[in-house]
Order: structure tokens, then sequence, then C-alpha cells
């Protein structure tokens, strides 16, 4: 799967004060800041997720979404601390009610309850970008107009310093050579 095509989206958690589910978290639509890399366009771009229900392929979350402490490589059942139970597509985007399973320490629980652990992230698959708003001197912005919704994890995926570096150096050189070209067209005429 090209790199562009995994997505992450941060969501506020929301302590439930009902039975039935522990919490729920708001994934809003929100230009994400993710730097991501096109091989199909050679560039950098900021990418946003849409979270209307027309953007969303909910057929994963209809069967309920995988809650895991970080975003491990073994996905499997031993890594399982809860389940999304529902979802809703609202005004704000999408609500989805969360519920702990046994692997979910009482700490963990407590913490959500209590507000300490403010948001998870979703991760998911983008299917289409449908939209690419291009401005000179500045980072493309890819919509994604159809992507999915797979697992949701209380870590953040780490940023590595030298890789932000790296990617800020090619940022640099991606708009600088926007703009000589640019220069380049205006000197001829």
């Amino acid at each position: 799967m090209d790199n562009e095509e995994r997505s992450v989206i941060r969501a506020a958690i929301t302590p439930s004060e009902v039975e039935g589910y522990d919490f729920s978290c708001v994934a809003v639509p929100v230009d994400n800041r993710q730097v991501k890399r096109s091989t199909k366009n050679n560039e950098y771009f900021y990418q946003v997720l849409r979270t209307a229900r027309e953007n969303v392929s909910t057929e994963r979350m209809d069967s309920g979404l995988p809650l895991y402490d970080n975003h491990p490589e073994n996905q499997g059942a031993l890594n399982v601390l809860g389940i999304s139970v529902g979802y809703d597509f609202t005004d704000q985007g999408i609500v989805m009610r969360m519920k702990f399973g046994a692997r979910a320490d009482e700490n963990l629980k407590k913490d959500v309850a209590s507000g300490i652990v403010k948001h998870v992230s979703i991760e998911g698959s983008v299917m289409d970008y449908g939209k690419i708003e291009r401005n000179v001197g500045a980072i493309p912005v890819y919509y994604a107009t159809m992507w999915e919704p797979e697992s949701l994890s209380f870590a953040t995926i780490p940023q590595d310093l030298g890789a932000q570096i790296d990617v800020k150096r090619a940022l640099d050189a991606q708009l600088h050579k926007e703009e000589s070209f640019i220069e380049s067209l205006t000197k001829k005429f």
C-alpha cells in the first residue's frame, strides 16, 4: 500500500454518563497537518480527512473497530483494549461510541473518565483524494473524499525528529523549485 493512503486523524474523548458504552470520541473534519508524500505526484502535501457520511466508508465501523493502546504492528486480539459499539454522523463530525474490553486496566479507565486521557487516533486508509488545492509558495492540500476508518488507538503515531528535518528540507526545496519556475516564466515575458 502506498504511504499516502495510510492516515490518522485525532478525535477528542468525552466520558460516557450512560450505560452501554464507556466513552465517545468525535473526529472533526480539520486539516490535521499531517505531512504526507505523494509518490504519484512526486511532492509532499497536507491532508484533510472529510468526515461527512458521503466521505467515509462505514463497512468496518458497522462491525466495530478495535481500540488499541498504540498502533501495534501486530493487531491481534491480545492487543485489543476495546471496541467501537456505534457511531453517528453529526454537524461536529463522526461521533464514535467505545466500550472497554477486559484487557483495559482500571487505571486507564479512570484516566479516560477523569479527562486525563483526552484523545484517540483513528487510523484508516484513503481511497480517493477528490480535490487537490494548490497555491504558489504553499504546500498543496489533498482532500480525502473517501476513506475508511480501521482502528483506534490511545497513542498518537510517534514522530521521528530526524525524519521531520528531512521532510522540512524537502518541503523548502519543493516550494523554492515552484517559485523559481514561476520567476523564470515571468522573466521570459
